[in-house]
């Protein structure tokens, strides 16, 4: 025979069930959410983007078209300006990825080390990215040059 609180306690006990089990269902959902909005989705990076860096003094300048496919291939035709004339084309391929926050960028054949860059996405038609290195003495980090790409449209 059950006593007068026994009945109040079990439902106290699957109250505090239903709660425990509530709040740890929100919190993974919170978790959740909040992990894919900070994660840049691919997509926004695929696609065709030019750019520009003229360099200090002014008499030299680097244009670029550049491709990065889904599958985290990319073409770059670049362009070496000097005096407005061009001194030289290349066509580079590669692979980019991100990781951590950074874009990474690696060019077949070209270094030993993939270059990295912090970026900052700008509506859905522009990239500033500011390079990345690390001085490999002290481990400090080194914020080198700027650029923007911009997403070439038809």
């Amino acid at each position: 025979m059950l006593n007068k609180q026994q009945p109040i306690q079990l439902m106290e006990s699957l109250m505090k069930i239903k709660l425990l089990f509530l709040a740890i269902l929100l919190s993974c959902t919170g978790i959740n959410t909040h992990a894919e909005s900070k994660a840049p989705e691919v997509e926004q990076f695929v696609g065709a983007w030019s750019g520009e860096y003229v360099h200090k003094n002014q008499n030299r300048r680097d244009s670029w078209l550049q491709t990065r496919k889904a599958d985290g291939t990319f073409q770059l035709i670049y362009k070496r300006y000097e005096y407005s004339v061009i001194k030289s084309t290349e066509t580079n391929e590669g692979t980019w990825w991100l990781k951590d926050g950074y874009f990474y960028e690696k060019q077949n054949g070209a270094h030993d080390k993939a270059d990295k860059y912090a970026y900052e996405l700008i509506g859905d038609n522009k990239i500033k990215f500011t390079e990345i290195n690390t001085n490999e003495k002290t481990s400090e980090v080194i914020e080198g040059y700027s650029f923007t790409d911009t997403r070439v449209t038809k």
